[in-house]
């Protein structure tokens, strides 16, 4: 499954990247998120991989993160993985004056065949993107 998404963040692009990697801040905007845990390198560097512990009620959900490429403030590639899901995502932070434009272009693949139509994954995907906008645009200290 394949698809793209575009965002405009009322923010300059270096504040959208180096908040989109912050690692201590991650958990106010990446819901159910408690830790990440790096396994190789320097995370969020091109061929690091780590480990992002999320919470949901009494569920502990391990996601395996590895980053395929990053060239930072321009583009992240990350893989994340959940036993039966893999899910690709691509970053793409385009400077535009004092704004940002977003695009993620993501691809999932599951070893078992899945209920939810595509349009969920874009709802869940694009509220996750608009949580992460109100972020940055809130400007939190």
């Amino acid at each position: 499954m394949n698809y793209t998404i575009e965002m405009m963040i009322g923010e300059q692009r270096d504040v959208v990247s180096k908040l989109y990697l912050d690692m201590k801040r991650m958990p106010e905007w990446e819901k159910g998120l408690v830790s990440i845990e790096t396994l190789e390198g320097h995370l969020f560097e091109s061929g690091s991989k780590g480990i992002m512990h999320f919470q949901f009620g009494e569920t502990h959900m391990p996601m395996t993160i590895s980053i395929e490429k990053a060239s930072l403030p321009e583009f992240i590639v990350q893989i994340f993985e959940v036993p039966g899901a893999w899910n690709r995502c691509a970053n793409h932070f385009i400077a535009m004056d004092d704004q940002t434009k977003w695009v993620m272009e993501v691809t999932f693949e599951f070893t078992q065949p899945v209920d939810l139509p595509k349009e969920r994954f874009i709802e869940k995907t694009t509220e996750s993107m608009q949580i992460f906008k109100n972020f940055v645009e809130v400007k939190r200290p």
